[in-house]
């Protein structure tokens, strides 16, 4: 029995390094940066970074039309910012929380639920795929976006993604 489970886990172990090796080989990529003489230097490696933007939609319950135009546009110019450094890979504001489903198990049953899927007053509003040298990156250009002045960033590096 003991030997049935050493195997298990060597196997286990063993898919555990091959997804690591691909993670490696997809997400921390050699970036080269032209030179102006034509010659490509080595500039690093980089990793993905989800950057989440947390927000309490009650917070712009009492914000003036003309202060939500601010917000936008300023998070249009931090669009630009990331677009103009080659950084951002994907981004999206999210429709109402209200308008989530959420889909989970019970019983080996799929069910659907109508509404907020995340409990509590904080939603995600947004996000940002970016692809930077490390994690000191990434929270710095969470500090820029306009959204951590109302609510907050969340960071997290994509250990995983088949694509």
């Amino acid at each position: 029995m003991i030997e049935g489970f050493a195997a298990i886990a060597n196997i286990l172990f063993g898919i555990y390094e091959a997804l690591l090796q691909l993670h490696n080989a997809l997400y921390r990529h050699t970036v080269a940066s032209p030179d102006p003489q034509g010659i490509q230097l080595f500039k690093g490696t980089t990793m993905k970074y989800l950057l989440m933007c947390q927000v309490k939609p009650a917070t712009f319950a009492h914000v003036s039309t003309e202060h939500q135009q601010q917000i936008m546009q300023s998070m249009m110019a931090y669009n630009q910012q990331l677009i103009q450094a080659g950084v951002l890979i994907g981004a999206g504001q999210l429709a109402p929380p209200e308008s989530a489903q959420r889909v989970f198990s019970v019983k080996g049953r799929i069910q659907t639920q109508e509404g907020l899927a995340l409990a509590g007053d904080t939603q995600i509003g947004g996000y940002y795929l970016i692809d930077v040298p490390g994690e000191p990156e990434a929270t710095g250009w969470a500090a820029k976006c306009p959204a951590a002045q109302f609510g907050a960033i969340e960071v997290r590096q994509v250990a995983y993604s088949p694509l």
